[in-house]
């Protein structure tokens, strides 16, 4: 019992011991909390935390806000529409034979440019030519014998009948020589037109038969670029417009003007279907690749474009901040067409002005702003 209590005893004299040392330690008897505090945190003028009466940077009076700006200029501004179109050849064929034959020759090689008339494949022809041989032999005969009664027939010395029947024989040799070149021809298939070769797709010593394809033959100078426009644009395009398109996977820019249009709205899709031209003379654009086309509508010139994060929306308005004097200044704008980035004004800005374009959401009217990057 006796040592129950000593042990209770012991216990409350540690208690108040700690109590009454944390008390002295917030008082500040040892030099505590609230001189590290004080420390840590010196007053500085200007009221709490140094910020003045204004309430910090970006407001009147207070430490200038660091920002980007941007000098207004004026340029030419064209208004136009994005649409997706493609590339297709002006002519491509599959070139084939007119006539069954065994392929004795190919002379050309994939891929390469053709022109017109080219000798791609030859076709065996030996009997045809033997056949054209015996024809000059009897053209000959048949001449001579025509000519010699033609003589005879002056002189009274054969009937009218005779020579006549000399001179139709000699002309039926012609006609049979002629018709042999028409086949003879038909063995050697040559390019239709210019282009480029795709990939045979056959081989020496084949036997091809009539329509077989031989080769693909393209043409891809100029090349041809479709698209089409919605109805309420058909006015604009017209034959002659010059619209501008783009590859895919390229950012080089090109000129097709427009050929031909449908010659009516597509009901479907209200689309009008329109063909234009580009000239290709490098090859670069290959047909049946995708373009991104863009149609002019108007231009404006001496127009006014800023960046879209400059401007700040407002109880049916729009604002911006110029730099003026050291200070932010509100303006309100009024704008026009509307861009990838940029916006155009139309009303509040000058050519000269000093937009402010970032940090904008931090200013209020008349703070003090410094620019720390200005672009012309």
């Amino acid at each position: 019992m006796r040592n129950n209590t000593i042990r209770n005893i012991s216990i409350f004299a540690a208690l108040a011991v700690l109590v009454g040392g944390g008390l002295l330690y917030r008082s500040g008897f040892f030099g505590g909390e609230q001189e590290l505090e004080t420390a840590a945190a010196p007053a500085k003028p200007g009221g709490p935390g140094g910020m003045g009466g204004s309430g910090g940077p970006g407001g009147p009076g207070g430490a200038p806000l660091s920002v980007s700006a941007l000098k207004i200029k004026t340029d030419i501004l064209r208004d136009e529409i994005s649409v997706n179109g493609s590339t297709a050849s002006p002519e491509e064929v599959l070139v084939s034979a007119e006539v069954a034959g065994k392929i004795t020759r190919i002379l050309f090689s994939e891929g390469n440019y053709v022109n017109k008339g080219a000798l791609l494949v030859q076709l065996d022809d030996e009997e045809l030519q033997a056949q054209r041989k015996r024809l000059l032999v009897r053209k000959e005969l048949t001449q001579r014998i025509a000519e010699r009664l033609k003589n005879l027939y002056d002189r009274e010395g054969v009937s009218l009948q005779e020579y006549e029947i000399a001179r139709a024989e000699a002309d039926q040799v012609l006609a049979e020589i002629t018709l042999i070149d028409v086949q003879i021809s038909k063995r050697s298939i040559r390019a239709p037109f210019s282009g480029l070769l795709g990939l045979k797709m056959v081989s020496e010593g084949s036997y091809v038969s009539p329509g077989m394809a031989i080769v693909k033959l393209v043409s891809t100078n100029p090349i041809h670029l479709s698209f089409t426009v919605p109805e309420r644009y058909n006015t604009v395009v017209q034959k002659g417009t010059v619209v501008r398109f783009r590859m895919d996977g390229s950012d080089k820019t090109y000129t097709a003007s427009v050929l031909a249009r449908e010659p009516q709205i597509d009901p479907a899709t209200r689309t009008l279907r329109v063909k234009a031209s580009a000239p290709n003379s490098d090859g670069r654009i290959l047909p049946g690749a995708f373009a991104a086309v863009s149609v002019g509508l108007k231009d404006y010139d001496r127009t006014i474009m800023i960046p879209t994060e400059a401007v700040i929306p407002e109880e049916g308005a729009q604002k911006v901040f110029v730099y003026r004097n050291g200070m932010a200044e509100s303006v309100k704008i009024e704008t026009g067409i509307r861009k990838n980035t940029e916006i155009q004004v139309l009303h509040g800005l000058q050519e000269g002005d000093t937009l402010i374009t970032s940090g904008v959401m931090l200013i209020r009217p008349g703070a003090p702003v410094k620019i720390e990057s200005l672009r012309d």
